[in-house]
């Protein structure tokens, strides 16, 4: 509204905000008051005559909190000070007494916030974790990773293969042609390599499986972990792994291979094919890393075990490339000079398809397209959910205590009463109300931090995180805890002050009055409509993330994984062994098939090769598609129940140049049918293969994502699996005792390699392990919100009870039933918690379908997913109700009221 639209006399009718007003004469010293009064008032007619009223009151309130300054604080008299502080001590007295007197009051309210806050330093100890990965090193905000992206639409679209291997000489030409990189280092990670001991008497040598990485100097000139206590123990982090096969082993490892100590210059056999001799020992590296090192081979090793340093093609996923730009440089202009190195050492077709980006190492941890060494990542918008989970703990467990104090101001009326007759004013009595709940609240807050520190270490695994230190020494907690106290006091107790100090002090002596004049029932009923909202946005919530891990495990993938075993092959290439552990296991009659290949179907933990594949007459880049390699043997499909739908299988006599693929594949070559790509000639890695056989699709990733292109070859120098799929039915041998048999067989073979394996079924659960854990996290979750908010319902339960218990029993003599008792204390929170489930019901579809999107295949959102949890919190809300009600309706009226 403008000047032009306000008449003169309606200007003087505006007046300013008045809480601006108020908070002006509580803190304006007495005779600066009326003149600043004045001024503001002046500047305010001026104002909105110019600007208008919104505008004006706007200005009237900034201009308010602008003098709040040194000279126009008033100061408070030293009388008044001493007063405060031995009333204080009252207070203290007072809040003591009544917590004591109502002691199931103060059971509940103390519960609720106990749990409240144990779940929130909990979640703030898991996010502060979290957040705290590789944040130690030096320039942090100048270290990337180099990836490398691919596919028909770049630079991280939904098309885009995201990958973090690095041909191997990518890295040289990078340090040789771009002198803006301060440092760059690369390493490749290695699992399942075997490790001798020597023993100290001579005898056979003693054997660990271990992972390890393959690295160079310049690792921890990038990667200095500075504000951690890592430190190198022994050796010379310039010439510790400066030559062919020196190893440095961590703290714990080198423990483990030698308990005397002095691991320094000892020889170490890996894979029975190379020693290696310890040139240094480090202290274990943090865990909140996502380099997760103990055994750091040195890189130049790589060159002596034939890597192709000069094939700008192939590419390994395991290994990586680190850089550091110099000061002053950006990451667009690196990734430019990059795409130039490249473009000028190989063909337009791979430059042109092929991108290397940077990835900052700040999002390493939290980018699942990539992934990282330590092999578990989590999203940003996974913290942030944490994150509004602890908040909204807070919130149900301040709305139980906001409830049950604004019921219970009632049996305090005459108290309240009695202080304002003798001359109590409202500041004191929300001071000694809020007294009251600082009493509380530290109670609840003390007791929360020992019920965390027993919880924490008893949740870690499900939490996936590693923590050491204790809370109670953990300065980030202790500010964390002092906050929620202040914070959980001021909104906690606030209001119930405020309710309790208005009482008009001749109706609360004749106890004549309601919380609901000044919105006290409207409050409560909003409130306990708000608590169990969230309890059922996080109930059906987690429904439908069980029902979708549920879908994961029973979903057809496309190939059988019960009952299968999976040997890592420790030689490689020896058609003899190969032949002597076939026979050995076909003649067990609990052997129901074997098969050797170069990968699994299917699972987390194996191995992954890709390649491109055409038509014949491809020649541009968009007429080829990237497919993933695998080497089987003829009884490959059988063993897993993989499905040919056209052709044959392939037999032993096939060559490299007989393939199968899956539909997929077939479908994205162009042929129409299966049947039609049979006997047709295919480009593959530059030259023709013949396709012989069509399989069904199946998942060889998770069902988070789609079918990826199969192609299948017989190829036995690639085997490195042994799979055996072992008869469950018609004999008495337990799983354990067949395993037993199995590794006495391979040990007749393979006398000097440990013997390892796995289930195929549990790598696939391996998929869906964070899911499972986050499933796990949220059904903990629900339960708790669950128990905060009927433990508060309880609460105010029993306060109508015993406020109802007269009229009560008036309505039984005239003759109302135990039903119709029941229906009268539970009609209303009915018709709240139906309100809350219509409000939870659009807030938790929207969450969930989003959530549902990321994954390829998923449930369908029906009705009875989200009924299914409403009803379940309906009943469980009703069983409390009516637990409480049922005594107070069973009561004998006739004592009740002789009692009256």
């Amino acid at each position: 509204m403008s000047f032009h639209e306000i008449e003169m006399e309606d200007i003087k009718k505006v007046s300013p905000p008045q809480w601006a007003i108020r908070l002006l004469g509580w803190y304006c010293k007495p005779e600066l008051l009326e003149d600043l009064k004045g001024d503001l008032n002046e500047y305010f007619e001026r104002n909105i005559k110019a600007k208008g009223i919104k505008k004006a009151k706007l200005i009237y309130v900034f201009d308010v909190l602008k003098f709040f300054r040194l000279y126009t604080i008033r100061k408070p008299e030293f009388a008044n000070l001493l007063i405060n502080f031995i009333m204080m001590g009252s207070y203290l007295k007072a809040a003591k007494r009544r917590l004591l007197l109502y002691k199931s009051n103060t059971l509940i309210n103390v519960l609720g916030l106990v749990i409240g806050i144990a779940s929130t330093l909990v979640i703030l100890s898991m996010i502060r974790y979290e957040l705290s990965f590789d944040k130690f090193h030096s320039d942090a905000d100048r270290i990337y990773r180099v990836v490398r992206v691919s596919g028909p639409d770049l630079f991280l679209s939904d098309r885009s293969e995201c990958r973090t291997g690095i041909s191997y000489p990518v890295p040289t030409a990078l340090k040789n042609e771009i002198p803006s990189l301060e440092n760059i280092t690369s390493m490749q990670y290695f699992g399942g390599v075997q490790v001798e001991v020597p023993a100290k008497d001579q005898t056979l040598p003693i054997r660990f499986s271990e992972a390890g990485v393959l690295i160079d100097p310049s690792f921890f000139k990038i990667l200095d972990f500075k504000k951690t206590n890592f430190k190198w123990i022994s050796g010379n982090p310039e010439k510790s792994l400066s030559e062919p096969f020196t190893v440095v082993l961590t703290k714990r490892l080198a423990n483990k291979y030698f308990p005397e100590g002095n691991a320094m210059d000892k020889i170490l056999r890996l894979d029975r094919k190379f020693d290696a001799r310890v040139t240094g020992v480090i202290e274990d590296l943090p865990t909140n890393s996502d380099f997760p090192f103990t055994l750091l081979l040195s890189y130049e090793s790589v060159k002596s075990l034939g890597a192709p340093f000069d094939d700008w093609f192939s590419v390994n996923d395991d290994h990586q490339t680190y850089v550091k730009l110099a000061a002053g440089t950006t990451r667009g202009d690196i990734e430019k000079q990059i795409a130039k190195v490249h473009a000028a050492h190989t063909p337009k077709d791979i430059h042109d398809s092929r991108h290397y980006l940077l990835q900052p190492l700040s999002d390493i941890h939290y980018d699942a397209r990539f992934g990282n060494y330590s092999g578990r990542t989590i999203s940003r918008q996974t913290i942030l959910i944490l994150g509004l989970v602890a908040v909204f703990l807070l919130l149900t467990a301040c709305i139980n205590y906001i409830n049950l104090a604004t019921a219970q101001s009632t049996l305090r009326s005459k108290e309240v009463g009695l202080r304002k007759v003798m001359g109590g004013n409202t500041s004191g009595l929300i001071l000694q109300l809020m007294t009251e709940t600082f009493l509380v609240v530290l109670l609840a807050g003390l007791i929360a931090l020992g019920s965390a520190e027993l919880l924490l270490p008893r949740l870690q695994s499900l939490l996936n995180m590693r923590v050491n230190t204790l809370l109670i020494n953990d300065p980030f907690i202790l500010a964390s805890l002092v906050l929620i106290i202040l914070v959980v006091t001021l909104f906690s107790g606030f209001y119930p002050s405020l309710v309790t100090s208005r009482f008009s002090p001749a109706a609360a002596l004749k106890n004549r009055f309601t919380t609901e004049a000044i919105g006290g029932i409207s409050l409560r009923k909003i409130l306990v409509v708000a608590q169990f909202t969230i309890t059922q946005i996080f109930v059906i919530a987690t429904f439908i993330v069980i029902s979708q891990m549920n879908f994961f495990r029973n979903m057809d993938m496309g190939f059988n994984k019960d009952a299968i075993v999976n040997l890592p092959i420790p030689i490689r290439n020896e058609p003899a062994k190969i032949k002597e552990i076939e026979g050995k296991l076909n003649q067990q009659a609990f052997v129901a098939g074997i098969s050797f290949s170069s990968t699994l179907p299917s699972g987390a933990k194996r191995d992954n090769n890709y390649s491109d594949i055409g038509r014949k007459d491809a020649n541009k880049r968009e007429d080829y598609q990237v497919y993933e390699y695998q080497a089987i043997d003829p009884a490959y499909l059988d063993v897993y129940q993989i499905k040919l739908v056209a052709g044959r299988k392939l037999i032993a006599g096939d060559t490299a140049r007989n393939i199968v693929i899956n539909k997929t594949l077939a479908k994205n070559l162009e042929f129409k049918t299966p049947e039609e790509a049979i006997g047709n000639e295919v480009k593959m890695d530059g030259h023709l293969v013949t396709v012989v056989g069509i399989v069904d699709d199946f998942y060889s990733n998770s069902l988070k994502s789609g079918v990826d292109n199969i192609l299948m070859v017989i190829d036995p120098k690639r085997y490195s699996t042994l799979s055996v799929k072992l008869n469950l039915q018609g004999d008495q041998v337990s799983v354990e005792d067949k395993m037993r048999q199995i590794e006495k067989i391979w040990s007749s073979v393979f006398p000097e390699y440990i013997f390892e394996y796995e289930f195929f079924d549990d790598n696939i659960k391996a998929f869906y392990l964070q899911e499972e854990k986050y499933a796990q996290l949220f059904k903990l979750f629900s339960l708790v919100f669950l128990l905060i908010s009927c433990l508060g319902l309880y609460g105010l339960i029993t306060f109508v009870v015993n406020r109802k218990s007269k009229e009560v029993a008036i309505r039984k003599v005239l003759g109302a039933s135990l039903a119709n008792i029941l229906a009268m204390f539970s009609k209303e929170y009915v018709q709240l918690i139906v309100i809350s489930f219509l409000i939870a019901v659009p807030v938790s579809y929207y969450g969930v379908n989003n959530w549902l999107g990321n994954f390829a295949s998923h449930i369908n959102l029906r009705w009875w997913l989200f009924l299914v949890p409403g009803t379940l919190v309906l009943l469980v809300a009703m069983l409390v109700v009516v637990s409480k009600s049922l005594k107070a309706a069973s009561e004998n009226p006739v004592e009740k009221l002789n009692n009256e």
